[in-house]
C-alpha cells in the first residue's frame, strides 16, 4: 500500500511518527474533509531543519499536545511562529490526576476502575465524556483555530479518540473512522512485527505488544457505543456533551467541509 498516495502520510517524516492529515475523509453527505486544515501525530520532537520548515508550512494556527505532564520534560514540541501551544492531558485516572501510558499510571487505573482484560477499551471510553481536551479540542474547532496539529506521545490512542471524534462531529461514516484509524497499525507496522527478542513469548502471543504498540478496532468501538449510550442520535451526544445544536454542528460541517 502507498501510504503517501492514499491515506495523509506527509512525506520527510518517518512513518513511525505516524503523522498523517485527515484532508480527503468523505463525510455522510457527501462533502469531504478538507485538505490542510487538520493534521495527527506523534509530538513534534527532535525534529530536523527539513522537517520543522515542513512543519511551518502548515501555517498552524493551534497545536493541541494530549501528554501528561510527565511526557514532556525534555521532549517540548516544536512550536512554528504564530501557532498557539496547548497541552491539556488527553486522559485521566479515577481520582482526576493526568495518567500517561506508562506502567505505573497503568496499573494504578486498573486499581481504580478495570478488568486488565477490558484495559484498552475503558481507557478510551474514558476520554469520551468530561474530558478536558477533548472539550478544547472542539473549542478550536469553533474558534476556526485552523491548521491545527493534534498528538500525543505516538500519535495513536488518545489522538486515535480525539481524531475519531473530530471526524464523527463531521459526520463522517463510522467504517470511514474505523479506517482512518487502523492506518496507524499500517505507519506502526515495523514495530508492531518485530517484538524485542527479550519479551516473554505469551505478550506476542496473546496479541498484547499489538495492541499496545498499535490500536485495535474493538477499543474504537467501544469508543462509539460509549458516545451512542443514551443517545438516540450521534448529534444528540455531541449537544448533550459539548452543547453543540443542530445549527452549531453545520456551520462546523461547513468549516471543515468541502
Amino acid at each position: 500500500m502507498d501510504l503517501a498516495a492514499t491515506s495523509g502520510h506527509i512525506p520527510g517524516f518517518p512513518l513511525m511518527m505516524n503523522l498523517r492529515e485527515l484532508g480527503g475523509i468523505e463525510s455522510a453527505d457527501g462533502r469531504y474533509v478538507r485538505y490542510g486544515l487538520l493534521y495527527r501525530g506523534a509530538a513534534l520532537t527532535g525534529l530536523g531543519p527539513e522537517q520543522r520548515r515542513i512543519v511551518d508550512g502548515f501555517g498552524l494556527r493551534c497545536i493541541l499536545d494530549l501528554r501528561a505532564e510527565t511526557e514532556t520534560d525534555g521532549r517540548e514540541d516544536y512550536v512554528p511562529e504564530g501557532a498557539e501551544y496547548h497541552r491539556i492531558a488527553g486522559m485521566y485516572d479515577a481520582a482526576g490526576n493526568e495518567m500517561d501510558f506508562s506502567p505505573a499510571a497503568v496499573a494504578n487505573f486498573l486499581t481504580m476502575n478495570n478488568d486488565p482484560m477490558e484495559l484498552m477499551g475503558a481507557l478510551y471510553t474514558s476520554m469520551t465524556h468530561s474530558n478536558p481536551a477533548m472539550h478544547a479540542l472542539i473549542d478550536c474547532l469553533i474558534a476556526g483555530k485552523a491548521p491545527l496539529y493534534l498528538h500525543c506521545s505516538a500519535g495513536k490512542d488518545r489522538t486515535g479518540v480525539a481524531a475519531a471524534l473530530v471526524l464523527a462531529l463531521l459526520g463522517v461514516s463510522d467504517a470511514a473512522i474505523v479506517r482512518e484509524f487502523l492506518l496507524t497499525n499500517e505507519y506502526r507496522a515495523e514495530l508492531i512485527e518485530n517484538p524485542p527478542a527479550e519479551l516473554p513469548e505469551w505478550v506476542t502471543s496473546s496479541g498484547l505488544w499489538a495492541r499496545m504498540n498499535g490500536v485495535d478496532e474493538r477499543d474504537l468501538l467501544a469508543v462509539f457505543a460509549s458516545m451512542d449510550e443514551g443517545h438516540a442520535t450521534r448529534e444528540e451526544y455531541f449537544a448533550y456533551e459539548f452543547g453543540l445544536d443542530r445549527a452549531a454542528l453545520a456551520a462546523l460541517r461547513n468549516r471543515y467541509l468541502e
